[in-house]
């Protein structure tokens, strides 16, 4: 058997040697080209493209060189393809691809007794993938590797997959830190170009984005910011640089997280899915630092103006009050009262008493008052309304003193934070619902 071997492997090497252009010429009948995949695929970059790892396959037929005698195959020299005729295939969206070299050139050449020849080749490629990240990270891509013939037509050559779906293996083993491959699919066409139709063979790959890092890196810290922004509504408002130092740490935080994000992907037109999120969560804190200004405002800005106001009124009255006091008893002896004054007390006492005729009020030309005492019809409603008025006069005095001197309502400055303890977390759960129902499903 071994001498068998060696002859037959003398006899194709004296034919190489004797007919070196024999072989690079294309068999004299049209074949079919089978090529079958098992690759690794290294990573999904952000351009983005994939790189690819993969042993390439093309089963051909070659009638003048079969052999028979003995049932064995053989395998030639890697040197043996420079000479040997093989299809002008490329990848139709290949940006770099090389074959390995290492030792020595990685391709292999095996001949089988039928003439049949297997040509395998060892090559990386990195090949162009168009993503749509509008629902990035939450979002599924396919991504399809093309083989192509360039200048044979389908009136040369035909290609395949040789055994169908099965054609290409070691998916199931592939783990990308990014992506899960859902499914492949492998299609067999021809397109159809100006110079003629071409064979096309294409396997694409259904990737489904891994979520848990973003989670952990991107949408956890933005939660947890956020929160944290909210600590604020339990600081007192006298406590000013705490509370804006606080809300202005929040948001230069989401801001470092939100350039991060973009510095690591493709500049884009349109608005992705975390960019919707950061920019809720960046809202968010904005408005947790806006209520605290709302706050400070209404409090240490309108709130003084207003004391001031009221003080300056409640001064004025006094001044008119003092020198209204020592025009108030004339030279016999009558109390001299504005007519508001006596307006008021006297519906307050006719509504206490029940009979407005135990006064008698007489009008100068000045517009003072004069009160005289009139005689009652009956002495008991005399003593009652003389006892009765100067009680009631004490009473008006007190309550019109506690109308002019306003103090500012404090507890409105913790009415708006303990609304905001409220509606700040349940607003912020609102929008993470919709958030990932509307992404997720």
């Amino acid at each position: 058997m071994t001498s068998s071997l060696g002859q037959l492997y003398s006899l194709h090497l004296t034919f190489l040697s004797q007919h070196p252009r024999a072989l690079a010429l294309p068999p004299s009948y049209s074949f079919h080209s089978n090529l079958c995949f098992s690759f690794t695929v290294h990573e999904m970059d952000p351009e983005p493209s994939g790189t690819w790892l993969k042993p390439q396959f093309l089963l051909f037929f070659y009638k003048r060189l079969a052999y028979s005698g003995i049932p064995l195959n053989l395998t030639l020299d890697n040197r043996v393809a420079d000479q040997l005729w093989v299809p002008d295939t490329y990848f139709l969206n290949d940006k770099k691809s090389f074959v390995h070299g290492v030792t020595v050139k990685n391709r292999m050449i095996r001949l089988h007794p039928d003439g049949t020849v297997l040509y395998g080749l060892r090559i990386t490629t990195t090949a162009a993938c168009m993503m749509d990240l509008r629902r990035y990270p939450l979002d599924e891509q396919n991504c399809t590797l093309e083989i192509e013939s360039y200048g044979y037509t389908t009136d040369d050559i035909e290609f395949y997959w040789r055994g169908g779906d099965k054609a290409v293996t070691g998916v199931e083993r592939i783990e990308l830190p990014q992506f899960s491959i859902v499914e492949h699919r492998l299609v067999s066409r021809n397109v159809v170009f100006a110079t003629g139709a071409y064979p096309r063979l294409s396997l694409s790959f259904r990737l489904k984005r891994n979520i848990g890092y973003f989670i952990l890196q991107t949408y956890m810290p933005s939660i947890l910011i956020t929160i944290l922004s909210w600590v604020s509504f339990w600081i007192n408002y006298d406590a000013s640089a705490a509370r804006v130092a606080l809300g202005i740490t929040t948001v230069l935080t989401m801001t470092t997280i939100n350039t991060h994000l973009r510095e690591t992907l493709p500049k884009i037109p349109y608005v992705k899915a975390i960019d919707m999120y950061l920019m809720g969560c960046f809202v968010f804190v904005f408005l947790a630092l806006l209520e605290y200004a709302f706050v400070n405002y209404i409090f240490f800005g309108r709130g003084p103006q207003r004391q001031k106001k009221l003080a300056e009124k409640t001064a004025k009255a006094k001044n008119d009050r003092s020198k209204s006091e020592s025009n108030r008893v004339d030279a016999h002896g009558n109390i001299l009262l504005t007519s508001l004054e006596v307006h008021n007390e006297m519906n307050e006492v006719a509504g206490s008493v029940g009979d407005t005729r135990n006064s008698a009020i007489s009008f100068d030309n000045s517009g003072i008052q004069y009160r005289k005492q009139s005689m009652p019809r009956e002495g008991h409603g005399r003593y009652m309304g003389d006892r009765s008025i100067p009680h009631k006069k004490t009473q008006l005095r007190r309550r019109s003193s506690q109308l002019k001197i306003k103090i500012p309502d404090l507890t409105d400055v913790n009415a708006i934070d303990r609304w905001s303890r409220i509606v700040f977390p349940f607003t912020f759960s609102l929008f993470n619902l919709v958030y990932w129902l509307y992404y997720v499903n």
